[in-house]
C-alpha cells in the first residue's frame, strides 16, 4: 500500500503507532524532492490537529532538547519549513543582545540630574547676568518693588559728585547709600548668588514692615531711612526713618529721598568742628540740584493726602492705607480692644520668648485668641485692614514667638489687598528675622 507523506517528516511529533502506518516520514532531504527551492507548503491540515488528543500527547523532551540547544521548536499548526533555515536568511541572523550594565545612581540624586542640574545652574547665572545689566529690571524681580524718579535723580546728584564711586559720596558725613543703591553700584553683579528669600532680607532692619525699604544708613546706628510704600507699585517717593534701638516707631519725613538725607544732616549727623563746613555745602549742592531737577523739598501735599486715608493707627505710628468706604463702612472696623489694652495682653508673652512653654504660651493666647478671631471674622466680611492692623501691631510687639500668630494675618490680608509681594517679604523676614545694624547681604559668606 502506497502511504502518503506526512506533512511534517522525519520531525513529526506523533508516535501513535497508527500514524505511522498510515503515513510515510520521509527525511529532510527527501521531503523537499520534488519542490522547488525556498517554496514552503503554507497549508495546515486539518485532519492533523483532529487526530491529536489525549492518545497524542507531545513529546516535551524532545521540546526541552531544543530550548537548551536555543533552538525555537517548530509549531505544528502553523511552522511548515524548518525555520532555523528560513532565520538564515535575514541581515540579523547570528547577532546576539549585547549586555548593558546600568550606571549605579546614588538614591538622593534625581533622574537625570547629571544632565539638568548644570544646565539649570547655567540658566539662572545667564538670567542673573541679563538682570545685572538692567538696574530697573534687577530691583523688581529680587526687591518685588518699583523705585520712585527721585531714586535715580539723587544717583545721578552722587555721580556728579564722584564719577568713580558715587555710593561714597555722603560717607565722610556718617551716611550710607544702601539696599537698591547697592544695585546702581554693581555691588551685586561678581557678588554670590544667594535666595530669593535673602534679597528680600538685604538691609531690612528688625522692625521694618513690608511696606518699608531701606535706602539709607546712618553709620554705626540703627538709624535708616527708606522708602514707605502702602502699595508695592506705589511711586509716589514718601520716605520715612526709623531707629531700630529705640523700638518700632517710624517717622514720615519727606516726599523723596532728598529730604531723607536732609532730614538726617539737619536732625542725626553727628557734628564736629571740622565738619561743619561739608555738612552745608552738601546741603547746599542738594538744594540746588533738587531745584533745577523741579524736585520739591519738604513738600506735604503728599504726606496730607496719605494722612486722609490711614483708616486706623499702627503701634509703628504711620497707621495703614486699605480701600475704605466710609458711607458704608466697608474694608475696615476697629479691633476688638483698644491699643492700649492689647499692648497688656502681649506684654505676657514678652516673659515667655526666649524659653517658650506650651502652657504659659496657651494661658499668654487665651486672652488674645478671640482678638484674632474677631480680625479673621472682620475679613469674611471684606473689613479687610482690620487683619492687616492686628498683624502689624503683633510684628511691632517684636517677641518671635508671635510670629506663627501673625503669618496667617498678614498672608490673609495682604492677600484680600492684592499685595502678593509683601506676602513673599514677609515671610522671609520672619525666616530669618535679625537684630543688629549689620545686615548687609553683601557681606554674608
Amino acid at each position: 500500500m502506497d502511504k502518503a507523506d506526512c506533512k511534517y517528516g522525519a520531525d513529526c511529533y506523533q508516535k501513535n503507532p497508527a500514524h505511522k502506518e498510515k503515513y510515510r516520514h520521509p527525511s529532510k532531504t527527501v521531503a523537499s524532492e520534488g519542490r522547488s527551492p525556498g517554496k514552503a507548503e503554507t497549508q495546515t491540515s486539518p485532519s492533523s490537529s483532529a487526530k491529536r488528543g489525549s492518545d497524542d500527547p507531545l513529546d516535551h523532551s524532545e521540546v526541552l532538547e531544543d530550548v537548551k540547544k536555543c533552538k525555537r521548536p517548530p509549531t505544528p499548526e502553523k511552522d511548515n519549513d524548518n525555520a532555523e533555515e528560513s532565520d538564515k536568511g535575514n541581515e540579523y541572523y547570528g547577532m546576539t543582545r549585547q549586555r548593558y550594565t546600568l550606571p549605579e545612581v546614588p538614591m538622593d540624586v534625581g533622574a537625570m540630574s547629571d544632565i539638568y542640574d548644570p544646565q539649570i545652574e547655567f540658566s539662572k547665572k545667564e538670567e542673573y547676568k541679563e538682570l545685572c545689566g538692567d538696574w530697573r529690571m534687577f530691583i523688581k524681580h529680587k526687591f518685588l518693588v518699583d523705585m520712585p524718579d527721585c531714586f535715580e535723580s539723587m544717583w545721578n546728584f552722587c555721580r556728579s559728585r564722584s564719577e568713580e564711586k558715587p555710593w561714597e559720596v555722603f560717607e565722610k558725613l556718617g551716611l550710607r547709600l544702601v539696599g537698591p543703591f547697592d544695585v546702581l553700584a554693581k555691588k551685586f553683579k561678581d557678588a554670590k548668588m544667594h535666595e530669593p528669600g535673602d534679597y528680600l532680607r538685604h538691609w531690612r532692619f528688625y522692625f521694618d514692615p513690608p511696606e518699608f525699604q531701606t535706602v539709607l544708613v546712618k553709620k554705626d546706628s540703627g538709624v535708616h531711612y527708606g522708602y514707605w510704600r502702602d502699595q508695592p507699585d506705589d511711586t509716589s517717593g514718601l520716605v520715612a526713618m526709623n531707629d531700630v534701638n529705640k523700638g518700632c516707631e517710624f517717622k514720615i519725613v519727606g516726599e523723596n529721598v532728598f529730604d531723607a538725607v536732609i532730614h538726617f544732616l539737619e536732625n542725626e549727623v553727628t557734628t564736629t568742628p571740622f565738619n561743619k563746613g561739608p555738612i552745608a555745602a552738601m546741603k547746599k549742592s542738594l538744594e540746588e540740584w533738587a531745584k533745577s531737577h523741579d524736585i520739591k523739598l519738604k513738600a506735604t501735599e503728599k504726606q496730607k493726602t496719605r494722612g486722609k486715608a490711614v483708616v486706623c493707627k499702627t503701634f509703628h505710628k504711620n497707621g495703614i492705607v486699605v480701600p475704605f468706604d466710609r458711607k458704608k463702612e466697608l474694608g475696615y472696623r476697629e479691633l476688638l480692644e483698644s491699643d492700649a489694652n492689647l499692648k497688656k495682653i502681649l506684654s505676657r508673652f514678652d516673659r515667655i520668648d526666649n524659653a517658650p512653654d506650651k502652657i504659659e504660651f496657651d494661658a499668654a493666647m487665651s486672652p488674645l485668641q478671640p482678638i484674632v478671631t474677631g480680625a479673621f471674622i472682620a475679613v469674611d466680611e471684606c473689613d479687610f485692614g482690620t487683619a492687616l492692623e492686628l498683624a502689624i501691631d503683633l510684628f511691632c510687639h517684636g517677641t518671635k514667638n508671635l510670629h506663627d500668630v501673625m503669618k496667617p494675618l498678614f498672608v490673609t490680608a495682604y492677600s484680600m489687598l492684592h499685595r502678593p509681594q509683601y506676602i513673599a517679604i514677609i515671610k522671609s523676614h520672619l525666616e530669618d528675622r535679625r537684630r543688629g545694624i549689620n545686615l548687609d547681604l553683601l557681606t554674608k559668606s
